[in-house]
């Protein structure tokens, strides 16, 4: 037995309308994700079921896709060339971009200052006498904490080199 053919008309009942709406929509969102695959397309799609519920899929991101077709033509409308367009796009990128950096670097300066008046105050006794003098648990407890702050600094300087790179790249442009 094969699959039936399915005459094209609006379902009445109202259970059989939300069963039909959720095989549907999967059906749907995997065909448009075989065209994102398929074709390198990026693909947006927003359904709303019976019930009035949203419901998204996009590839590779609904809300960028989104956020593109709302500028593509707010964008047609305000007669900028495709250059121009394309060129505040980027200039939009970065600094979304760069803002985010400087964010995480604020809150990792702010933990690193707990860390640090955490670790001074807990340890300011124990770690204040000779290193010769401390055991052996000690020395191993010290030299995790110097890795983990050895961590946290590199991370801080990798941020902040992207941070400069970013900022050297919106200044260029």
């Amino acid at each position: 037995m094969g699959r039936r053919k399915i005459k094209m008309e609006q379902v009445q009942d109202t259970n059989t309308k939300q069963v039909t709406f959720s095989k549907r929509r999967l059906g749907l969102f995997k065909k448009a994700s075989e065209l994102a695959t398929l074709c390198n397309a990026e693909v947006g799609i927003a359904v709303f079921s019976p019930g009035n519920k949203p419901y998204s899929f996009g590839k590779p991101d609904f809300d960028l896709i989104a956020d593109r077709f709302r500028n593509e033509s707010e964008e047609s409308d305000s007669g900028e060339t495709s250059s121009d367009r394309k060129r505040v796009r980027q200039e939009k990128k970065i600094c979304k971009r760069l803002n985010s950096i400087i964010e995480q670097t604020e809150a990792e300066k702010k933990e690193a200052e707990e860390l640090q008046k955490r670790l001074e105050s807990a340890d300011e006794e124990r770690f204040n006498k000779p290193i010769e003098e401390l055991t052996l648990e000690e020395l191993y407890e010290l030299e995790a904490k110097m890795k983990k702050i050895h961590v946290g600094i590199q991370n801080n300087i990798n941020k902040m080199q992207a941070s400069s790179s970013l900022m050297f790249l919106s200044k260029g442009n």
